[in-house]
């Protein structure tokens, strides 16, 4: 059992970690191109991997594919 509860960002939802990606920590950085790194300033937010990954432009989301990733990990090389 957690002691922390996790929302997702984009549906409002609890994050119950149903999925064996869930919960997601999505960072922001605003102002990066700022030289001087005071300028820059990060949040962290939660999401569920799902949510996010549907929030991107499809073009976009073929990059998140951590699914894939997943899968190469737990699968030993050759088999």
């Amino acid at each position: 059992m957690s002691l922390v509860i996790y929302h997702c960002a984009i549906c409002g939802e609890n994050l119950e970690g149903d999925s064996k990606l869930d919960p997601c920590g999505i960072s922001i950085f605003s102002n990066i191109d700022k030289e001087n790194e005071s300028d820059m300033q990060e949040a962290m937010f939660f999401s569920h991997y799902e949510c996010f990954r549907n929030s991107l432009e499809p073009g976009v989301r073929e990059y998140l594919n951590f699914e894939d990733q997943s899968q190469q990990i737990q699968e030993p090389i050759g088999e």
